[in-house]
């Protein structure tokens, strides 16, 4: 059976209770105020609470050490003083933190010391202290070359708009900082910026990457789903005849294959042979004997990464006139050059006037090549993007 406490041990455990939850407070409001009082700033985080409780702690040490118990003659093994001691701790506790917080309001009261207003004329101050730097981007966001152009709220969001960063970042730590910021609140495909030397932003250009099958179709050409039995050594981008699976077997049409998955397959067919093939007709794959190329496994890749594609023409007054392929920012992938087709040219190839390049880059780095609309006194550019098919043809070419 469990032992009755005494009703005088109950009244001596109130009475060291509410005493020492006194303490506690007392102590913490004398640290608290001392501290604002001595310093005008804040007591950190629980350190009044901490000494409060503290000298709780010792007096109950003290208490059991001189008497062999805390609370009127009960043993110190006694589960009534375990309960003493964990309640004594518990209202100290609550009661400290209570003065803590009392002591930092009555010397700041005394000592005519107000709280800051985060959003007031003070906080105001604090931020022009360059504690922290107000970045304005430009009023013309450009579109990235090789890139689908964004939505034109976007945009008209992200013209002038005012970028908070941190004081005392590099150049490169605010470039990357706002393209971060770009693409991930404004849900950008890609954003690349330019920083000038005073640490403001001299272009923003941003652009959506490609989606869907759309933008890999050649002209006149469609992407359809069909059920069929694809051939065991079909793959990405190769060349295939559809044929039908009745006892009189017959080609309907030729294409390329896109993709599988299980029984359906996705080809790319000419325009013209859509009216042959039904959606509930299942049908056979073979493989045309043709050579394999990369071409589609490279544009399915490209629409993927951060790099894009642009095709550029070499004007004989332009900055790429005499230049060498291995100068230009990321690489060269093709020079198409009156008859002659360079494929991957030497970092040596010089490029001549009138030659025709397909650049592999980022946006940021094709900056570099094609210095805007605006810098170009005949008001055409030097870059003319491609589209993705055009470069595709170029590529599979070789």
């Amino acid at each position: 059976m469990t032992e009755i406490v005494p009703v005088d041990v109950l009244e001596n455990a109130a009475i060291g209770i509410v005493g020492t939850g006194s303490l506690a407070a007392v102590v913490s409001l004398v640290v608290a105020s001392s501290y604002r009082w001595t310093t005008t700033r804040a007591p950190p985080a629980g350190m009044s609470v901490l000494t409060g409780l503290s000298v709780v702690a010792g007096y109950l040490s003290y208490t059991a050490f001189v008497t062999g118990a805390v609370v009127a003659t009960v043993p110190l093994d006694h589960q009534a003083s375990a309960g003493y001691v964990l309640t004594t701790f518990l209202i100290a506790g609550a009661v400290a933190a209570a003065g803590s917080r009392l002591g930092d309001r009555i010397a700041r009261q005394v000592s005519g010391l107000p709280r800051i207003d985060a959003d007031g004329e003070a906080g105001t101050a604090v931020r022009s202290a360059r504690l922290a730097t107000a970045v304005g981007l430009p009023e013309t966001i450009e579109d990235a070359d090789g890139y689908r152009s964004v939505d034109p709220s976007v945009r008209r969001a992200l013209a002038g708009e005012t970028v908070r960063l941190p004081h005392g970042l590099s150049r490169t730590e605010r470039r990357d900082r706002i393209e971060r910021h770009v693409e991930g609140d404004y849900g950008v495909g890609n954003a690349a910026v330019t920083i000038a030397e005073d640490g403001t932003v001299e272009r923003l250009v941003v652009g959506d990457r490609s989606s869907e099958l759309g933008s890999m179709l050649p002209p006149k050409t469609v992407g359809m789903a069909i059920t069929a039995d694809p051939s065991p050594n079909a793959s990405l981008g190769d060349p295939v005849e559809i044929w039908t699976t009745g006892a009189q077997s017959r080609l309907v049409a030729t294409g390329t294959l896109r993709t599988t998955s299980g029984s359906v397959a996705t080809v790319v067919v000419d325009v013209d042979h859509v009216s042959t093939l039904s959606a509930d007709e299942r049908y056979r794959l073979v493989t045309r004997p043709d050579e394999q190329t990369d071409g589609y496994e490279f544009a399915s890749t490209l629409r993927t990464a951060d790099e894009t594609v642009v095709a550029m023409t070499v004007d004989p007054d332009g900055p790429l006139a005499g230049e060498f392929a291995g100068w230009l920012p990321g690489r060269v992938l093709v020079v198409d050059r009156d008859d002659e087709v360079l494929a991957l040219p030497a970092d040596n190839e010089t490029l001549r006037a009138g030659d025709r390049l397909w650049l592999l880059a980022h946006p940021a780095d094709l900056s570099r090549v094609d210095p805007g609309p605006d810098s170009d006194t005949d008001g055409e550019r030097h870059a003319r993007v491609e589209s993705d098919v055009d470069v595709r043809t170029h590529l599979q070419s070789q």
